[in-house]
């Protein structure tokens, strides 16, 4: 799917307008105008507005933006459109070319009017171009967008509404949807209302489309999902007046099943513990659905040839569906089914040392490389077997099930080799990856306030190969830099390798420890603290270059109220750099001077992108409550219509172009879903807390 809808009012960003000449595209700050009310499917269309002038020329770029629906093309495909022609004088020629994009090439333009049997200017029209017609396609790249051109000149201005372009296969099922749809159930969560519904197994079955109406007699279209999706967030205009809703099944010809049941609801205002429930509702949601069913694991991409799955990401997934489980989200029998899957999976997938690589091929069982670079990674594997840790102390009563899990789950702990993975000449630090055939090693330690933190914990609680408690806090203390000018990955082979440890050379150079191995470049070991002063407070650890969500990542599952290392108290620290997070914001901040919005992830010059990530400012409720909570009650409140959906908030929002990502990220649905829990009631953190083996890692890491 190029285009079904625009997420937010007005234009449309993903749109690029050029024109000359005498030429002209209607269009505001280069982007295509969105309609509203004329439209093929709910809730919008684009509009394109132009003039083709015999001494001019013009051209409009529909981006493909949908980064994790990777599907390739074949030339069996069809690109297919639906068009409305609103303006009287145009006539089949004045129609503009269609051309398809992928990164710098494109194919040959096509004439849109060639591919309309029954042209008309009084109804939805369909487009349907084979992709074997445009020549220069190339089926082995993606597609990044498709291209609409000035044909041929007219005298006239002409106007367009677009919806629906995508690539279909030529041939689909066709089968006639006589059934009944089912909307199974529809809860009110103040101006969002949660709709649910059961699809049948029917391979004709394309979508699912909602009506609302409040009179139960005039039902308006409000939108449609993809059958995968099993649930959908409607925002609703006003509160304390009684929706009713239905639904029908769409087929790949856009006709409908007969209608479900209606069912009612009375929208009314959230309290505060709602609204939160609402939120951390949705996160769930989004790794409910969003999973390989052959490995159960999280599926973070969609592709025709391969389900790949994430180790890294499946942790969270499945701490976010225990969360789900406690506030009754989601079924146990249903996380149980799960957990087995992903578990009886990992008991049989390819590993080293007990170590996964980042990517399987959930349908083969094979590793992927994603980054070409075939190799172990040690903290993704933390990430799911620390969740998996947390889910065998959930698991308390004698069912047979759940002690095999529980079995099965401690087999894939105690498998680990964490000596193994540490680096030859400094066994408290461990490496984040290992060569897939062991033949060469990285030099690429996890050390910092991140995610490298519970691989540490995890290596200092094992109960066979355990690392000395001093590891975590040396993971704090030190950090590795590179001589300049040599970025390179550093490998050795097993000769190598084997002798190392005797042949490494220790020198100190300007309380740089130099890291030296014959044959390969060197790295330093430096003190990692460095007192800075910004925006009027200390931080320990000077400036830092990530998200604050990889500084918040270990307390997933450590207690910050506990965690005091050596001379630091870890929630004071982050207490600081969240701090000097929001001052920044605010002041670099564009397109808002309300405080409270804050959680720039990504910001670039005067002519760049300045995008909020709303997970970071709400996910910080577990260090500053009040501070969260305006920035939660601020966003949801002013962009929650278009920013917050059935899977959660969305990635990004850009304020300055008001645009908002179409896509979510894994690691921020699961913060909040986590996160918000650990605030309120301390959940994950008390489970984490009692697993045997962390209890006797924390009291020997940890101050009192």
């Amino acid at each position: 799917m190029v285009f079904d809808n625009s997420l937010v009012k007005g234009t449309y960003a993903r749109s690029i307008v050029n024109y000359s000449g005498d030429s002209w595209v209607e269009n505001i700050q280069k982007n295509l105008l969105v309609s509203d009310t004329l439209f093929f499917t709910p809730g919008n269309a684009l509009s394109l507005k132009y003039i083709s002038a015999e001494m001019g020329d013009w051209d409009v770029l529909i981006k493909y933006s949908r980064q994790k629906f990777h599907y390739r093309v074949s030339f069996d495909d069809i690109l297919s459109l639906k068009i409305f022609v609103g303006s009287a004088g145009t006539k089949p020629e004045n129609l503009p070319s269609i051309s398809i994009q992928q990164g710098m090439n494109q194919s040959v333009s096509i004439p849109l009017g060639d591919y309309i049997e029954d042209y008309n200017n009084s109804s939805w029209m369909s487009v349907k171009i084979p992709l074997k017609e445009f020549a220069g396609l190339n089926i082995d790249h993606n597609i990044s967008g498709i291209i609409l051109r000035q044909h041929h000149a007219s005298e006239v201005t002409n106007q367009l509404f677009l919806d629906q372009i995508e690539f279909l296969p030529t041939k689909y099922s066709e089968a006639p949807l006589t059934s009944n749809a089912v909307l199974s159930k529809v809860t009110a969560y103040g101006k969002h209302v949660d709709l649910q519904w059961q699809v049948p197994l029917t391979p004709s079955i394309r979508y699912v489309k909602i009506y609302r109406s409040l009179d139960n007699k005039e039902f308006k279209a409000v939108a449609i999902r993809p059958t995968y999706m099993l649930r959908s967030l409607d925002y609703i205009p006003v509160l304390d007046k009684k929706y009713y809703y239905k639904i029908a099944w769409v087929d790949y010809n856009y006709r409908e099943s007969p209608f479900s049941e209606v069912l009612e609801v009375e929208p009314k205002q959230l309290n505060e513990d709602q609204l939160l429930d609402l939120i951390q509702l949705a996160n769930v949601n989004y790794f409910v659905e969003n999973y390989d069913i052959n490995s159960g694991m999280y599926m973070p991409y969609r592709m025709k040839d391969k389900a790949v799955v994430s180790v890294r990401e499946t942790g969270g997934a499945m701490l976010s569906m225990l969360v789900g489980v406690e506030k009754g989200f989601v079924s146990k029998a249903l996380f149980l089914s799960r957990v087995k899957r992903i578990v009886g999976f990992l008991g049989k997938a390819q590993n080293n040392k007990g170590f996964f690589p980042a990517y399987f091929d959930g349908r083969k069982g094979l590793p992927l490389y994603l980054d070409d670079i075939p190799r172990y990674d040690v903290q993704a594997t933390s990430s799911l077997i620390e969740a998996l840790l947390v889910i065998r102390q959930y698991l308390n009563t004698d069912a047979a099930e759940e002690n095999k899990l529980r079995a099965d789950i401690t087999q894939l702990w105690e498998r680990l080799d964490w000596r193994g993975v540490t680096l030859p000449n400094d066994p408290l630090v461990l490496r984040s990856a290992i060569d897939m055939l062991d033949e060469y090693f990285t030099f690429d330690p996890l050390v910092g306030i991140n995610g490298g933190l519970n691989a540490y914990m995890l290596a200092i609680a094992s109960t066979k190969s355990s690392l000395a408690p001093e590891a975590f806090t040396n993971a704090l203390k030190y950090k590795f830099e590179r001589p300049r000018g040599r970025n390179s990955i550093r490998r050795m082979n097993t000769e190598q390798e084997s002798n190392v440890a005797d042949s490494v050379n220790l020198m100190m150079h300007d309380e740089k420890v130099l890291v030296s191995v014959p044959g390969q470049d060197s790295i330093y070991k430096v003190a990692s603290t460095h007192d800075t002063l910004m925006y009027g407070i200390k931080l320990p650890f000077g400036n830092y270059t990530t998200s604050l969500l990889d500084m918040y990542r270990p307390f997933n599952t450590i207690n910050p109220n506990l965690s005091k290392v050596g001379d630091y108290d870890l929630k004071s620290v982050l207490q600081k750099y969240t701090q000097v997070a929001k001052r920044r914001d605010n002041e670099i901040g564009v397109g808002t001077s309300n405080s409270d919005i804050w959680g720039f992830y990504q910001y670039r010059d005067s002519i760049g992108t300045f995008r909020i990530n709303p997970a970071i400012a709400i996910s910080s409720m577990f260090l500053d409550e009040s501070r969260s909570k305006r920035s939660l009650y601020a966003m949801y409140n002013q962009f929650g219509e278009y920013l917050f959906t059935e899977y959660g908030f969305r990635a990004w929002m850009d304020l300055r172009t008001d645009d908002v990502s179409d896509e979510y990220i894994a690691n921020n649905q699961s913060n909040l879903a986590i996160l918000l829990e650990n605030a309120r009631t301390g959940l994950i953190w008390n489970l984490y807390q009692a697993i045997p083996e962390i209890r006797s890692a924390e009291q020997r890491i940890f101050k009192k």
